[in-house]
C-alpha cells in the first residue's frame, strides 16, 4: 500500500513510502499541476524518447505548459512529435487568446524540429501572441507634442493669448477671427533606429523580448521613420530608414533569427550609422539594447562618438565589464543609460524611453 505524506516545499517532491516509477509520479504531478518548469525539468531529467512522448501528450491533454516546457527542453523531437497534432495547436491557440508567452517560448525551443504546416501555424500563433502583448504595452502611447501658430478658426481649441493682445493693441474696439493666433498642437514626427542584440546570449526568453520590443517599437512608431537593426557575429538590416514592413513581417523575422554566439557591438553600431546618417535631423536618435558582453569585433567605443542621442538599454547581465561598456557607449554617445533587471522589463523600459526621445 502506497501512503503520501505532505511536501514541506513547493521544491521539493512528494516523498512516497514503497516504489514508485518516474513516469508515474511525473504524470501525476502533470494532472496535479501547479509545479513551475524548473520542477517538471529535474523530475524527468531520465525520460527516454518514447517516456517523454507519452508524458507531453499528457500534459498537452491536460493543458499543462510548465510540465511541456520541461519535457522540450530534455526530449525536443519527441516532444515536437506530441504537439504536432491538433490537440497541440488548439493548446498553443488557447494560450495565445489568454495573452500567454508560453506559446512563443515554445515555439522557440521546439523551432527547428517542428516540420511543415505545424512550423508554419505554432510561427503564427507565436507572432500573433507577441503583436498582442506589443499593443498592449504600448496603448495609444504619449507622443511629444509640436506647437504651431495658425489664423483662428472656429473648431480650434487654444490661441495665443499674448502674441493675439500685442497684435490687437492698436485695432478698432472690435477683433473678428483674423485677429486671433490659434495654435495648433501637431504630434511631432521621430526618427530614429532601433539596435537589437540577437546573439546566443539573448537565446530562449531573450530572443522572446527581442521580438516583443521589436514590435513595440515597430507599433509605437507606425507613423514616424525609423530603421531595425538585429546584430549578433554580424549586423542585419531588418528594415531601412526609407522601407516600409509591418509589425508581422518584423516579428517573423525575429522569429526565423537563429541566436549566434557572439556579440558583434561594434558591426552594430556601424551598420546603424548608415541609417541614422539618412536622418540629416539633429534631433534624431538611436537605442542600444543589449547586455554589453562585446566578444567580437572592435571595441565599440569608438563607433558610439559618431552619434549623438545614442540610448543604451542594458539587459540583465552578470559580468561588470557589459555594465561598463554599455554606460561608456551611452556617455560617448550623449544619450541615456537604462538598466532592466529583468527580461520582461525590457519592452515596457524601451516604450518609456521611445516616449521620452
Amino acid at each position: 500500500m502506497i501512503t503520501e505524506e505532505a511536501p514541506s516545499s513547493d521544491d521539493v517532491p512528494i516523498v512516497l513510502s514503497g516504489f514508485i516509477s518516474d513516469e508515474k509520479l511525473f504524470e501525476s504531478e502533470i494532472r496535479a499541476s501547479g509545479r513551475d518548469f524548473q520542477y517538471y525539468l529535474r523530475l524527468g531529467r531520465s525520460f527516454d524518447y518514447p517516456t517523454a512522448k507519452e508524458m507531453a501528450e499528457i500534459a498537452i491533454e491536460l493543458g499543462n505548459i510548465p510540465a511541456l516546457q520541461a519535457l522540450a527542453q530534455l526530449q525536443p523531437i519527441a516532444t515536437s512529435e506530441a504537439i504536432s497534432t491538433q490537440d497541440g495547436v488548439h493548446l498553443i491557440a488557447k494560450s495565445a487568446r489568454e495573452g500567454n508567452v508560453a506559446g512563443p517560448l515554445l515555439f522557440f525551443q521546439l523551432r527547428n524540429q517542428i516540420r511543415g504546416q505545424y512550423r508554419q501555424t505554432f510561427r503564427q500563433l507565436a507572432r500573433a501572441t507577441i503583436v498582442h502583448s506589443a499593443l498592449r504595452i504600448t496603448g495609444r502611447g504619449l507622443r511629444p507634442e509640436k506647437i504651431k501658430q495658425v489664423p483662428f478658426h472656429p473648431g480650434l481649441d487654444e490661441f495665443d493669448l499674448d502674441n493675439t493682445l500685442e497684435e490687437t493693441l492698436l485695432k478698432p474696439d472690435y477683433v473678428n477671427y483674423s485677429d486671433i493666433i490659434g495654435i495648433e498642437r501637431v504630434a511631432r514626427k521621430k526618427i530614429g533606429t532601433i539596435i537589437l542584440d540577437t546573439s546566443g546570449s539573448m537565446a530562449g526568453p531573450k530572443l522572446l523580448t527581442a521580438a516583443t520590443a521589436a514590435a513595440v517599437a515597430a507599433y509605437h512608431l507606425r507613423h514616424d521613420k525609423y530603421a531595425l537593426i538585429a546584430f549578433n557575429t554580424v549586423a542585419s538590416t531588418i528594415k531601412a530608414m526609407d522601407q516600409y514592413t509591418t509589425i508581422d513581417q518584423i516579428v517573423d523575422t525575429i522569429l526565423d533569427t537563429e541566436p549566434a554566439g557572439y556579440t558583434n557591438i561594434s558591426d552594430a553600431l556601424e551598420t546603424a550609422y548608415i541609417q541614422f546618417k539618412r536622418a540629416h535631423r539633429h534631433e534624431s536618435w538611436a537605442i542600444l539594447i543589449t547586455d554589453g558582453i562585446a566578444n567580437r569585433g572592435e571595441p565599440p567605443e569608438p563607433y558610439a562618438r559618431k552619434y549623438h542621442n545614442l540610448h543604451v538599454l542594458q539587459t540583465p547581465g552578470t559580468h561588470p565589464q557589459g555594465e561598463e561598456t554599455c554606460k561608456n557607449i551611452a556617455q560617448l554617445g550623449r544619450g541615456r543609460y537604462i538598466k532592466v533587471n529583468s527580461y520582461t522589463e525590457v519592452p515596457r523600459a524601451l516604450i518609456r524611453l521611445l516616449r521620452r526621445t
